[in-house]
């Protein structure tokens, strides 16, 4: 999103921008409007969502001990701030990088039911505090995290597609 910024700002800088190059800037600012909307919405939604992911969890048993559940639901946390600033920006390239580090972290096999458990829990609480216009911006970021530290594409991706 910012090279398409970029690119019409340099254009500018030798003449107006012709009715075609408006349109495209218009239809820029109105995409990056959407994408500030979300981030906003993830931002005050935070909480919510992972108050009710950590209850669940709370009902569940796994063969982690509870402080390493915490360590992951926080990093889970740092996951969806990673993907909400991926998606603001439109760069996936900077959330494969922040997700290749911490899938080191995160991602070993004595993990891998944890994750796959959040992931879930992630997907679902999204999809009752987001609309279906913010899940698809935001679907290929989560995609991006399922790939990395679960391992696959998550099934409640589909569905919320």
């Amino acid at each position: 999103m910012q090279s398409n910024f970029e690119d019409y700002l340099r254009a500018a800088e030798d003449h107006y921008l012709q009715t075609p190059e408006m349109n495209g800037f218009k239809q820029q600012v109105v995409a990056l409007q959407d994408r500030l909307d979300l981030y906003e919405t993830l931002r005050d939604q935070e909480l919510v969502i992972f108050q009710a992911i950590a209850d669940q969890l709370n009902n569940e048993t796994f063969s982690n001990s509870q402080s390493a559940q915490e360590k992951v639901l926080i990093h889970w946390i740092s996951v969806l701030r990673y993907s909400a600033m991926a998606m603001l920006t439109d760069r996936a390239e900077t959330l494969t990088i922040q997700l290749n580090w911490l899938g080191d972290v995160i991602g070993g096999s004595e993990f891998a039911t944890l994750n796959q458990k959040i992931s879930e829990l992630v997907h679902l609480c999204l999809n009752s505090v987001l609309t279906p216009d913010q899940l698809t911006l935001l679907e290929p970021f989560l995609q991006q995290a399922d790939g990395i530290l679960v391992g696959q594409d998550s099934p409640e991706l589909a569905l919320l597609s």
